[in-house]
């Protein structure tokens, strides 16, 4: 057993995430949950006939926390569209999470990682390393990966790319003043 000093304990943390992350890496085991602390995995909310658009965000990034309030609006817009949320605040900042969320009433799905699963399962399933937060990631109604994007993603730019890669019966617009 080795003992860690309260100064190492954020290294200790990390490095027994990655030794579990390389004990899981060969099983496509994910430590992905819901925000009720059950196992769930992105691959449960990507492909099903609609356009994915995954954004990875944190609690305490103010990027994140800025651009919410245009992911909210937009969530729901478009039919064949929907929003997955990735906190990466872990099962220790899961409060943090929660508040987040309810402070900018995100209706859409959140799961809670942290940043070595979540590198992880990017580099695993996209070939990407993770770079920060926010970083959004589209996939197509097949599940297909689209793109992958660090940093602030216009949302008309998303709307745009959806619209014009989609058949004209999915791609309507949802009308909300009804």
């Amino acid at each position: 057993m080795i003992r860690l000093s309260l100064a190492n304990k954020i290294f200790g943390t990390a490095l027994k995430s990655v030794l579990l992350g390389a004990l899981i890496i060969g099983s496509n085991a994910f430590a992905f949950t819901d925000m009720n602390g059950k196992q769930d995995s992105i691959n449960n909310h990507i492909g099903k006939d609609k356009w994915t658009i995954l954004e990875i965000w944190e609690s305490t990034c103010s990027a994140c926390r800025s651009h919410m309030p245009e992911m909210v609006e937009f969530d729901g817009k478009l039919k064949n569209a929907r929003i997955i949320g990735v906190t990466l605040d872990g099962v220790r900042g899961i409060e943090d999470a929660e508040d987040f969320i309810a402070e900018y009433d995100m209706k859409f799905t959140n799961l809670v990682s942290n940043y070595v699963e979540m590198n992880i399962w990017m580099e695993q399933s996209i070939g990407e390393s993770l770079r920060g937060t926010p970083t959004f990631i589209l996939f197509d109604p097949e599940g297909k990966l689209v793109a992958a994007q660090p940093g602030i993603v216009a949302i008309s730019s998303l709307e745009k790319f959806i619209t014009q890669n989609s058949g004209e019966k999915t791609a309507q617009v949802v009308d909300t003043t009804k």
